[in-house]
């Protein structure tokens, strides 16, 4: 009867991680859609929810979801700022979309220990800073060097500070 029990109780934790790292991998889509069009890479509010994914779910679990996010998206989804579909790969900006899952693996830190505030905002940061060097990698493909960092890291900068700093400040 015990063996039942826990057997139960394994499967139903496993179905609420699918269920969460399902939910998470929306979150980001939904993020994708809460934008500001700027040029080839627009201002959208997924970074939140990345980030998010790896603080609520832990750091595999975290990318999981960014991978499955991906995953959707390429599948036909309009998962992406600008829909979805195979044809994504060839998009500016999917080299941004493949840091989500290193950056939801990163931000998974923040669950597995209680940092400090100043610990945690450096590991936020990081986090940010491989999306954007995944970004700038992948951008370098379509754009002249000297627009690089013009187009691929300067307008992102603030917004992506401010969406760290209100991570931080939810209990």
């Amino acid at each position: 009867m015990v063996s039942k029990v826990l057997v139960f109780k394994k499967t139903n934790e496993k179905v609420k991680d699918l269920i969460l790292i399902f939910v998470f991998a929306y979150l980001t889509a939904i993020g994708s859609k809460i934008k500001i069009e700027i040029g080839i890479v627009p201002i959208t509010f997924q970074t939140f929810f990345v980030f998010l994914s790896g603080i609520v779910l832990g750091s595999k679990k975290g990318a999981l979801s960014q991978i499955v996010y991906l995953f959707l998206g390429l599948l036909g989804f309009p998962f992406f700022a600008r829909g979805g579909g195979l044809f994504y790969i060839f998009s500016p900006t999917f080299g941004y979309i493949i840091g989500f899952i290193f950056a939801g693996f990163i931000s998974g830190f923040l669950k597995e220990k209680n940092y400090s505030y100043l610990k945690s905002l450096l590991i936020l940061i990081f986090a940010n800073i491989t999306i954007y060097l995944f970004g700038l990698i992948y951008l370098a493909n379509f754009l002249p060097k000297e627009q690089l960092l013009k187009v691929g890291l300067y307008p992102f900068i603030l917004g992506d500070l401010l969406k760290i700093h209100l991570l931080l400040l939810l209990p």
